[in-house]
């Protein structure tokens, strides 16, 4: 008897075959079950049939047909086919997986944006510390049930470190594509690099420097391994490799800022001059010695001729390898409280830190009392093996000669560590730090009076008469050199080698370490001020302050080097000068930035983005060098080349938003075992 399947089919062929040859309907059938077919079908043989029927609806054969008829039957009602329910499954898999794997996403950007390491020693089941990634992962499973039911349950949960590196690598790129597409859009930029050693590596961090409208930017974009070999035409192959590899060897380079290393800086066959030969964008790329190497170099030339000065930092770093072991560090820190100090710790000198001297100075006259009660105390107690080393810092402290350089170097270096601020900031420009550094040579000059110094030399005498310090003049030889009888008729106005022994009262005192101590230091900074941002050396930076104060002739230096580089007419762009400068009451680059249009000023324009996009100096390559040493520990120090840069990028530019979106979209376009 042939059987088609009818709309309301039983639910497996057999019950079926038993609802037809009853002579019962399908519907009637199904509706009444197995517990009454035997009424209803009148057979002789009814239990025979119904013990066959009771096991046939034990079996696993027709539970699953009853589960998918049932099924059926709802999909007709409702009107939803079988292939519309597959399909909704299938996208609310795909949905429940995309959100899976952004919250990875976004675990990866934490650690990233807060240099923190990824993963464990040991990441098995039976590990109490899986490593910040997996231990991360397990908290969002604690609070978000669909993601620790993929976590836990699924095959593959996406957490190895194949996994991590790829969302590592595509993140960073997200983050270098932002700023290359940028760069490319402003047209220009400056490069900066330096090198600094990472366990037994020598790591080039590379920075760039470009304009973002009337935004200066500067962004740290990649660490090259050069340990191989750090001469100029190795580095300079490297930065071409990574120009071209960036997609930015079609933009001009303007600008080059190094340290004054001669690797670097060497006009014939140094780095400056070998990627101006070898890479045509940067032919026009003017060098610029890095400002804020020079200006620390200005203090360290002042300790190389002035042997007291010397002493002085020679004192405090004593001072600071004392107080760096904790017991005393502790005592320190509990006489700061005792006192009602402000906490503050002493810093190590550092050739490359350079604000650590004059914060130096800062700690030790803000805690003198402090420092001073601990040493004695510790004398006192003879309780430490290294008694002997806290009477001499004790003696070294409580000298007047340390004292009185103490207090000179302070207010100079104070007004040093104003410019060290600007030099350093990445919104600085040539302009306002030739302005600058003008203003600070021209202050320390108007200090270098007998006025200026009696202010000074009475904080010195209070200073001293708090902490029971005798100001003195330091004895010379016992036969006292005298003037020359040929001097005699004459009125003498320089320092000769005569000792004059009529330095004994206060007014005499205070002659006395004004002409030995202050003048010497205030010249020696002066003059170093003077050699090192010479008006040659700052020819650029005059002529590019002048820009911004509208002047053409004064400016002309830079306008005539850049005019073959970016098409600037320069009868054009003497006109646009008048005219804005015209357009306003006063004349400075706050106002020009207001009314200055791309359309109707264009060389103007042009010309003012070039001035903004030369570097100042390194000092970002410097900072990422603090980034470098956080993520590369000790414990951390097989990371791969690709690996490392790439964290660097993210923790250094973590202020670039990354979409996970997009990172997820890059990521889905590779074969992966998870539906995206």
């Amino acid at each position: 008897m042939e059987y088609s399947i009818q709309k309301d089919a039983i639910c497996c062929y057999p019950c079926r075959m038993f609802a037809v040859t009853s002579g019962h309907n399908e519907e009637t059938f199904t509706k009444t079950g197995f517990s009454n077919w035997k009424k209803l079908s009148g057979a002789k043989n009814a239990k025979a049939k119904n013990t066959r029927i009771q096991n046939h609806a034990c079996s696993e054969h027709h539970l699953t047909a009853i589960v998918k008829w049932t099924e059926y039957k709802k999909s007709c009602q409702s009107g939803n086919s079988i292939i519309s329910q597959l399909t909704a499954a299938h996208t609310e898999q795909i949905k429940q997986n995309r959100e899976y794997m952004k919250c990875i996403i976004d675990i990866v950007l934490l650690l990233g944006h807060q240099g923190s390491a990824f993963r464990g020693h040991r990441e098995n089941d039976a590990s109490h510390n899986k490593g910040n990634f997996k231990e991360l992962c397990e908290l969002m499973s604690k609070y978000y049930p669909e993601f620790k039911n993929k976590y836990f349950n699924d095959a593959t949960n996406h957490s190895s470190w194949l996994i991590q590196n790829d969302l590592i690598n595509i993140c960073a790129d997200n983050v270098k594509s932002t700023i290359i597409k940028e760069i490319q859009e402003s047209g220009m930029f400056s490069i900066s690099c330096d090198e600094a050693r990472c366990h037994k590596q020598e790591q080039l961090s590379i920075c760039i420097r470009y304009p973002k409208q009337w935004d200066v930017q500067e962004r740290f974009l990649c660490l090259v391994d050069v340990s191989r070999s750090q001469n100029a035409d190795a580095l300079v192959s490297e930065l071409l490799n990574f120009i071209n590899s960036s997609n930015l060897d079609k933009v001009p380079i303007i600008g080059q800022s190094y340290d004054g290393a001669n690797v670097m800086s060497g006009s014939k066959s140094g780095v400056q001059t070998k990627l101006r030969e070898a890479h045509p964008q940067a032919k026009n790329a003017i060098y610029v010695h890095c400002m804020a190497h020079k200006l620390n170099l200005v203090v360290v030339d002042m300790c190389k001729h002035i042997k007291d000065a010397r002493n002085l930092f020679n004192g405090l770093e004593a001072l600071y390898v004392y107080f760096s072991r904790p017991s005393t560090n502790f005592k320190l820190c509990e006489m700061q409280k005792e006192l009602g100090l402000t906490k503050i710790t002493l810093s190590q000198l550092s050739d490359t830190r350079w604000v650590c001297r004059f914060k130096s100075c800062d700690a030790l006259i803000n805690n003198y009392d402090a420092i001073v009660n601990v040493l004695t105390n510790e004398i006192d107690e003879q309780e430490s093996k290294d008694v002997a080393q806290a009477i001499g810092v004790l003696a070294t402290i409580k000298n007047f000669k340390f004292i009185i350089y103490l207090f000179i170097l302070h207010d100079v270096l104070k007004i040093i560590n104003i410019l060290s601020v600007q030099l350093q900031s990445k919104l600085a420009t040539l302009g306002s730090s030739a302005c600058l550094i003008n203003g600070v040579k021209e202050t320390l000059k108007k200090n270098r009076t007998a006025k200026y110094f009696a202010e000074l030399w009475e904080k010195i005498i209070n200073f001293a008469e708090n902490n029971d310090i005798s100001i003195n003049i330091p004895i010379g030889s016992k036969r006292h050199r005298t003037e020359t009888k040929t001097l005699k008729d004459y009125h003498v106005t320089v320092t000769t080698a005569a000792e004059n022994s009529f330095y004994e009262d206060d007014l005499s005192k205070k002659k006395y370490w004004e002409e030995h101590a202050n003048y010497p230091i205030l010249d020696a900074i002066i003059g170093s001020l003077s050699t090192r941002f010479s008006e040659e050396s700052l020819k650029i930076a005059s002529a590019v302050d002048e820009l911004f104060k509208l002047n053409f002739q004064q400016s002309s230096f830079l306008i005539d080097y850049y005019k073959d580089t970016f098409d600037i007419n320069s009868s054009n762009l003497k006109c646009e000068m008048n005219v804005m400068k015209n357009m306003m009451k006063e004349v400075n680059f706050e106002n020009i930035k207001k009314h200055l249009n791309k359309e109707v000023f264009p060389n103007l324009f042009k010309i003012m983005q070039v001035a903004i996009t030369l570097p100042v100096s390194s000092a970002t390559c410097e900072r990422s060098f603090s980034t470098m040493r956080r993520i590369n520990t000790y414990v951390r120090a097989n990371m791969t080349q690709g690996r490392f840069t790439n964290l660097a990028i993210l923790n250094i530019e973590k202020d670039i938003k990354v979409d996970n979106e997009l990172v997820l979209n890059t990521f889905a376009k590779s074969s992966r075992r998870i539906q995206l």
